[in-house]
């Protein structure tokens, strides 16, 4: 909704269905976000979730959200139309280096200064460290790599509730039950 006192005139144009019987990106959703054609339920979607959700994400999407860190964009991925996009020539669009394909266990060593300054001129800056850091453990709880426990186990004490609700989740993951016991021996009631 936009409030102006401007008078804007506008014509009202007649909708048209560009997507036929095409439902490609209602197939591929890995949360079923969107729930009809043209319509979007965005509490389940994984960029919402991993760019705008400053809480907790819900179990039930955690396992959905594989190894996603920010955003997901399948639904665009697939879709037809977008074979018609044209590459931008305007570089601050180019990917950085350092940003393709970053290793998750060195995204965890960010901390709040080391976070802003990697991400400067960035979008990701903007989620802060914390949601970051939860997303990036929850990629790394859905990678089953369990070279990763000892490292996740710093991230209990961590600051952020986010980030030790996350580290713990994501050690669950991984961890056979006999670590998950000594770890609760270790950290309750400390």
């Amino acid at each position: 909704t936009i409030y102006t006192s401007l008078n804007i005139k506008y014509e009202k144009k007649e909708f048209r269905n560009h997507c036929g019987s095409c439902s490609s990106c209602i197939s591929v959703c890995p949360t079923n976000a969107i729930i009809e054609p043209y319509k979007l339920d965005a509490r389940k979607c994984i960029s919402y979730l991993t760019i705008e959700y400053k809480s907790h994400i819900p179990k039930k999407f955690r396992k959905k959200i594989g190894s996603r860190i920010y955003g997901c964009d399948d639904c665009l991925a697939v879709c037809p139309w977008n074979k018609y996009a044209k590459i931008t020539k305007e570089i601050e669009f180019f990917p950085r280096i350092e940003l393709n394909k970053p290793l998750l266990k060195d995204l965890l060593t960010l901390d709040e200064s080391s976070f802003r300054e990697f991400f400067k001129k960035s979008s990701i800056k903007r989620i802060g460290r914390d949601r970051f850091i939860r997303n990036v453990l929850i990629a790394i709880g859905n990678s089953g790599e369990k070279d990763m426990i000892k490292i996740l186990e710093k991230f209990i004490k961590d600051n952020s509730e986010l980030v030790r609700a996350m580290a713990i989740w994501a050690i669950s993951q991984i961890a056979d039950s006999e670590y998950l016991i000594e770890l609760r021996k270790k950290y309750l009631f400390r």
